[in-house]
């Protein structure tokens, strides 16, 4: 098993607003990991995604 190179957990509270808007915003983004979400919205202030479909066809 490699070694994590995130070695520093953070934990905060949410109240029932705030976790449904974080919810929203994640199934919406389409990412896979919640924890990339949070790191990408932390470094970058937001998250969007692009259609590629019509590229694949």
């Amino acid at each position: 098993m490699s070694k994590r190179t995130r070695i520093h957990p953070v934990q905060f509270y949410l109240n029932d607003d705030e976790q449904y808007i974080l919810e929203e915003k994640y199934r919406l983004s389409r990412m896979k990991s919640k924890s990339a979400f949070l790191r990408k919205m932390i470094l970058y202030g937001f998250v969007y995604e692009v259609d590629y479909s019509h590229i694949r066809k």
